[in-house]
């Protein structure tokens, strides 16, 4: 199991907030666990489905640019993404 957390911003667009919602939506699909926040959506799961995810993400074919900001969490003392803020809700 592996965390990341996913930025997709769109860079030429004129609707860029559609191609965050299907950037979220191939997340949504990919059977990871996904929480969506305000400036990006952290996963957690299975490492080729986390990478699989972030390679349906670079092939996508709704806009012509776009950048793609992915941090790891890797390592077996890691804590989860739902540990990591708990004290915080």
């Amino acid at each position: 199991m592996i965390a990341a957390h996913i930025q997709f911003i769109p860079l030429a667009s004129d609707a860029p907030i559609e191609l965050v919602d299907h950037a979220i939506a191939i997340i949504q699909k990919s059977g990871l666990q996904y929480e969506v926040g305000p400036f990006g959506t952290s996963v957690e799961g299975e490492a080729t489905l986390v990478s699989g995810t972030v390679e349906a993400l670079v092939a996508c074919p709704t806009t012509s640019e776009f950048l793609l900001n992915v941090q790891y969490h890797v390592g077996p003392t890691r804590l989860s993404n739902l540990e990591k803020v708990a004290k915080f809700r």
